[in-house]
């Protein structure tokens, strides 16, 4: 009998399904680009204030921040450029969607 209620028990413990390799990544950039939107539209001078911080490092680590947060920084600079606002939205939701296109996760083959 305990045999039986052993077999029972196993075959009701299926596996987890497990959650998609990148996933984790993707939900990070999505917030990302969240809080930026969010900034642009209720702090600019918070991004303002991030960009001269930027700008004030020395050269090695502006660099390097400039390649860690391109994606951000190109849209920052397009909202600061002198285009027409519905141009600067288009660019700035294009560039969002091409970036969370390369960070979704991909399927296994």
């Amino acid at each position: 009998m305990s045999q039986i209620a052993a077999e029972k028990a196993e075959a009701k413990c299926a596996p987890l399904p497990m959650q998609a390799p990148g996933s984790t990544w993707f939900a990070a950039m999505a917030g990302l680009w969240g809080s930026f939107v969010t900034l642009l539209a209720v702090s600019p001078a918070s991004l303002d204030d991030a960009y001269d911080w930027l700008r004030g490092l020395p050269i090695v680590w502006e660099i390097l921040m400039w390649i860690v947060t391109l994606p951000w920084t190109l849209a920052y600079l397009v909202s600061e450029s002198s285009w027409e606002q519905w141009l600067q939205g288009v660019v700035i939701v294009l560039i969002a969607v091409i970036h969370l296109g390369i960070s979704a996760p991909k399927s296994a083959r």
